[in-house]
């Protein structure tokens, strides 16, 4: 905390200071030199939130350069911290240098941040006797620095612990100067940046009384050096130029950067380094939890501890991730064990994981410990042998124990094929074992070493996810929490997210925790939990999964950097505040500028919001397609269920969202019963988090009184909004910001825009077609209407980026009003169309709350080729609209009179032409001319469809014609069409399927069918379904199927399947849930839909609540429909398939009754 002396402290320090001055020489020694600046505009980013750069207020500047004149850092040189690696060396060219001593580091950042900030070197002074220097910064630690022991109280000291500081502004006879003081050399780092900090900040220096200490012990990164890795120095990002895989540190770098490997030190290494002490990070397990033995291997060991030994002064200490049958890896030989001896309670396994970490401490003596994600992804564990979670972690932590290290044993676990929901997985596995009551009564099994490692949600790493459910619960188990920085469903290096906020919304939530008796705890945020203060534990651990790389910025987005200043800064003190964090970063990165850090500061702080609407608004979890965790594929069906979109958004007729409260899986459950309560009702629920606990449905009204559609369409486009703002407010700022880093950034954004863009329509339209209901106009926060030439033009879809507006011949073009819905909304006209056709521009904005929104509505402005009306058989169609160009009109079955089709245009000096059908079933065109310009509306004239049957009859009706019949092989029974699969196939050029029961149709239709199997599928390709036929080669089919019975998990399915030309193009439902969708009944129902050449698919489990598949497109028309019963290649089968009915219904207007 920073605030200004008090008198009476002031006269205190004056009393100290005449007792400690006497007469003393002063020393001026040599400094490190300041290294000269690149030129501004080619500045890579390459030195984070550490780039010195002097300080823009003039003011200010001859203030700071009046209190710090000089450095003082006694005995800097003479504690070396412990080197392992002979002749360690920085690579030929580095910049940086390697410390020796942690008080060496603290006096060199100085060196270097005060001659950087101050645009002149500020000497490094040694003091004889009492005197010290006006102006003097001086660094130690009583053990260290006589001046320290003598000016600084040792009960204030005693008081920030190890890793805290002092930064107190003193007053000696007339000397001021500034002490920075730590219990430790390190915590004397520590306040050393936080003194460069506030410089870099721009705050006031002349009256400081800082005390700080980290609220959390082990401040951590994980680095995921082989995968969610988006900070390489390729194009993409996603790996490494020059034999570099892009990780940050070099181990197996080939070609050109061989030699550059490990125990090489990078000046890269350094900076990150410098920059992680300066958030207080302490320390770094430098391979990714999916391990690889290598790390534990000899050679490996001692690239590590020549890392270890360059980190050492920063006070970062090294950890490793491992593997839990590490032990049986043949590069261990002789010393490898075989399955048999991996038993947790024997001497085998404790005695190996004993001997490699004596043999990692030998090298690294201050190693922290090791990682272990087990049973997990594929990741071995000691469940394959028979064993617990308990019994494994306790079996490794026993073994490393005697060395003072821990165990980070991660939590992320799950089953889909045991669990309904994979969220309850972890506390079903892990919570049993703390509450485990023990021989000496006391409660939990795990050992005093090992830490619980937990996502900070129950799923992955979603954008939003509710606190996960062990938070609290755990009372008895260290517990650390475990945030990603990495942006792998964030953006990664491409979307500008900013972070803080979400950490801080994850810390700052109400565990409603409660003691034995049921009370509410006192102090039970998350953050009470993760620092220990609510449940009283002394050991306490956060972990980021850390962003780094080797791009020239280091974290791939300029932006990223952010992510990673945050999650240090909120580990020392979670209470911090996100914004607060993010003006300090600003500051320190970017600029001083008051208008840039404004703006700069809002971009950020609405960041995040924007990706969860844009992505996953109101709660709806993982959307993402399969493997990069980037784009949107909300249709996908995984290779499992619960890797796949459609586990998560459970879209059906009725609604959107995965019902987790009493009447679903009933996670909620799982949480302190007063988020029980909360979660588990969808009223009280927040809305933020509605679709992680219910299935919503369409109607449901939300707090803003819209529909829970409209809601969600709106945050979908809100998203969008927020990032066009970003953009086009970037773009301010490019005289204030050097060239290369604006142009980064630019670029960034537009691909940010798009693709924002993308995860709002792709979602929209495939949740349009769940829900039935139109996309909402008119009543969004940027929604407004204009008035062109006297008539208001209004219904604009807020995702489309330009609309039409036709102008009759004569009018003005201009637009003279405009009307906002949002009273709160601005707008600007920012260009008239000069004339007819021509383009006008209206810029509409208001706040969201996330920020500021922004929609350019682009108006294209037409000569009038609209019709006022559209009429068949002289009646009016009551489907009409202007801007719609194409109509299916209906006529009664049977009729042969072809029917009138009249229309009038809106612009009396347009010319129509009606081009007529020459059949009662053709099409009909209307071609409107105006001012060169024209508009075709098309009007498809086709009978009612009356095929439909409910197979009530003893005969099979007229309507049904057969393809390849086969009599012996079908009836009619039990009120359905039964037909008895037999081999035969219409794939490729294998055209033998018997038994296609068809009817004519045509136009634009939709069929459905219950479908009852006579038992479960069984050899493979028996299927029974409905079908859109021309031909042979060219047909849609959709079907519930045996794809292959032989697979574990992926057996049947639900398969949509188009053939054109011979080539055939599949959507498919499959998975473990989709083993379920034909239940003990033997019954589905599905429906296809014809409209166009497009065809969607939809299937039911009850006749009542549809689910959308997917749509296909067939270019020829089809001519028939009907239902299919085969085997494809297999053999004939005893299975039956029953069509309850065939229900087929024309799509379109009716203009003469029957």
């Amino acid at each position: 905390m920073i605030r200004g002396s008090t008198p009476r402290l002031r006269r205190t320090l004056i009393v100290l200071g005449t007792v400690l001055a006497t007469v003393a020489a002063t020393l001026t020694v040599a400094t490190t030199p300041v290294a000269a600046a690149p030129s501004p505009d080619d500045y890579s980013g390459s030195d984070l939130w550490l780039r010195y750069v002097p300080v823009s207020d003039s003011k200010l500047l001859r203030d700071y350069r009046r209190t710090v004149t000089g450095i003082v850092v006694e005995n800097a040189d003479a504690t070396k911290v412990h080197r392992h690696t002979p002749d360690l060396a920085m690579a030929p060219g580095s910049a940086e240098k390697l410390a020796e001593t942690t008080l060496g580091a603290a006096r060199d950042e100085l060196v270097r941040g005060l001659g950087g900030l101050l645009g002149q070197p500020t000497p490094v002074t040694t003091v004889d006797g009492h005197r010290v220097p006006d102006g003097a910064v001086v660094v130690g630690t009583p053990t260290s620095s006589p001046l320290v022991s003598r000016t600084v109280p040792a009960r204030d000291l005693a008081k920030v612990g190890d890793e805290g500081y002092l930064v107190r502004s003193v007053t000696s006879g007339k000397a001021r100067f500034t002490v920075i003081a730590g219990n430790t050399d390190l915590g004397a780092l520590y306040g050393t940046y936080a003194f460069l900090r506030l410089l870099q900040t721009q705050k006031p220096i002349d009256r400081l009384r800082v005390a700080e200490s980290p609220k959390i012990k082990h401040r951590l990164l994980n680095n995921w050096e082989t995968e969610r890795l988006y900070a390489g120095n390729n194009a993409s990002g996603l790996g490494g130029l020059n034999g570099e895989s892009g990780a940050i540190f070099n181990f197996a770098a080939t070609g050109a950067s061989a030699g550059r490997n490990l125990p090489v030190i990078l000046d890269r290494y350094i900076v990150v380094a410098r920059a992680l002490a300066s958030l207080g990070i302490n320390g770094i397990t430098i391979n990714n939890v999916n391990a690889d033995n290598a790390y534990l291997t000899s050679a490996r060991i001692a690239q590590e501890a020549a890392l270890a030994d360059a980190l050492r002064p920063y006070g970062i200490k090294l950890g490793l991730s491992i593997r839990y049958t590490a032990p049986t890896d043949s590069r261990f030989a002789p010393d490898t064990l075989t399955n048999s001896q991996l038993d947790p309670y024997g001497a085998d396994f404790r005695g190996w994981w004993n001997r490699r970490a004596r043999q990692i401490q030998a090298a690294i003596p201050d190693f922290m410990g090791l990682t272990v994600k087990a049973n997990s992804e594929g990741q071995p564990g000691p469940q394959d042998f028979g064993y617990d979670h308990g019994d494994g972690a306790n079996a490794i932590a026993a073994a490393v124990a005697p060395l003072g290290m821990t165990v980070h044993w991660r939590t992320f676990v799950y089953n889909a094929e045991v669990d309904n929901d994979r969220l309850k997985r972890a506390y079903l596995e892990f919570g049993p074992i703390d509450d485990e009551v023990q021989p000496d009564g006391s409660r939990g099994r795990f050992a005093d070493n090992v830490f619980l490692q937990t996502k900070n949600g129950p799923l992955d790493f979603q954008a939003r996810e509710p606190i996960h459910p062990m938070f609290g619960r755990m009372e008895n188990t260290n517990q650390a929490l475990e945030l990603q920085i990495t942006q792998e469903y964030t953006g990664q290096n491409w979307m500008l997210a900013y972070l803080g906020p979400m950490y801080e919304e994850i810390l700052k939530t109400d565990t409603y925790a409660t003691d034995a008796n049921g009370k509410l705890l006192r102090e039970r945020l998350v953050g009470d939990i993760v620092d220990g203060t609510a449940q009283h534990h002394s050991d306490t651990a956060i972990v980021g999964v850390a962003n780094l790389g080797n791009a020239d910025n280091l974290t791939g987005h300029h932006f990223s950097q952010a992510n990673l200043f945050a999650f240090g800064r909120q580990a020392w003190d979670w209470t911090l505040d996100a914004e607060d964090i993010a003006t300090d970063w600003v500051r320190m990165t970017w600029s001083n500028d008051r208008r840039v850090v404004d703006t700069i500061r809002t971009m950020m702080m609405g960041s995040w919001e924007s990706l969860v609407s844009y992505q996953t608004p109101l709660g709806i979890g993982h959307q993402f397609a399969e493997g990069a965790h980037y784009r949107p594929d909300p249709a996908d069906w995984a290779g499992r269920d619960d890797w796949s979109p459609i586990y998560y958004n459970k879209a059906d007729s009725v609604g959107l969202g995965f019902d987790r409260s009493p009447t679903g899986s009933n996670l909620a459950a799982q949480y302190f019963p007063r988020l029980q309560q909360r979660y588990g009702n969808i009223d009280s629920i927040p809305e933020n988090l509605l679709m992680w606990f219910h299935h919503v449905p369409w109607g449901h009204r939300m707090d803003s009184g819209r529909t829970f559609w409209d809601e969600l369409v709106y945050r979908y486009q809100m998203g969008v909004q927020y990032v066009t703002w970003m953009r086009e407010t970037w773009e301010t700022l490019q005289p204030d910001i050097d060239a290369r880093r604006f142009a980064e950034v630019r670029a960034k954004l537009a691909v940010h825009e798009a693709d924002a863009a993308d995860w709002r329509d792709t979602s929209v339209n495939y949740w349009k077609e769940f829900s039935g209901r139109d996309i909402p106009v008119d009543d969004a926060p940027l929604s407004a209407t204009i008035v062109v030439g006297g008539k208001e033009f209004g219904g604009f879809n807020l995702s489309e980026n330009a609309y039409t507006i036709p102008v009759p011949a004569g009018a003005s073009p201009t637009i003279t009003k405009v009307r906002t819905a949002d009273r709160k909304a601005r707008y600007e006209v920012v260009s008239q169309a000069a004339g007819v056709p021509g383009q006008a521009v209206v810029k509409v904005t208001t706040k969201g709350f996330f920020g500021p929104l922004v929609k350019n509505y682009v108006f294209n402005l037409v000569p009038d080729t609209t019709l006022a009306s559209l009429r068949v058989d002289d009646r009016p169609l009551a489907s009409f609209s202007p801007t719609v160009l194409h109509y299916n009109v209906l006529t009664p079955a049977g009729t042969t009179t072809v029917p009138t089709v009249t229309a009038r245009a809106a612009d009396p000096a347009a010319s129509v032409v009606v081009t007529a059908s020459d059949s009662a079933t053709g099409q009909a065109r209307v071609t409107v001319t105006n001012g060169g310009a024209s508009s075709v509306y098309v009007v498809d004239l086709n009978t009612t469809l009356t095929g439909s049957d409910e197979f009530a009859s003893t005969q099979l009706g007229p309507q049904w014609q057969w393809v390849r019949p086969d009599d012996s092989r079908w009836r009619l029974a039990d009120g359905s069409l039964v037909i008895t699969a037999q081999q035969g196939d219409l794939q490729g050029t294998v055209n033998t399927a018997k038994n296609l029961a068809l009817q004519d149709v045509d136009g634009d239709w939709t069929a459905d069918s219950r479908i009852v199997f006579s038992r479960p599928l069984a050899a493979n390709n028996e299927q029974g379904g409905v079908l859109a036929y021309a031909d042979d080669d060219n047909y849609v089919k959709l079907a519930w199927e045996m794809a292959n019975a032989g697979a574990p998990v992926h057996k049947a399915r639900v398969v949509f399947l188009r053939e054109q030309n011979g080539v055939t193009s599949t959507v498919e439902i499959t998975g473990a849930d989709a083993q379920r969708i034909v239940g003990a009944d033997g019954a589905i129902w599905l429906r296809l839909t014809k409209i166009g050449n497009s065809y969607r698919a939809y299937y039911s489990t009850d006749g009542s609540v549809y689910r959308y598949i997917g749509s296909q497109t067939l270019n020829a028309e089809p001519t028939k429909a009907g239902v299919l019963a085969f085997n494809r290649a297999g053999t004939s089968t005893d299975l039956d398939v029953a069509f309850d009915h065939f229900r087929v219904r024309s799509l379109g207007e009716q203009i003469r009754q029957p």
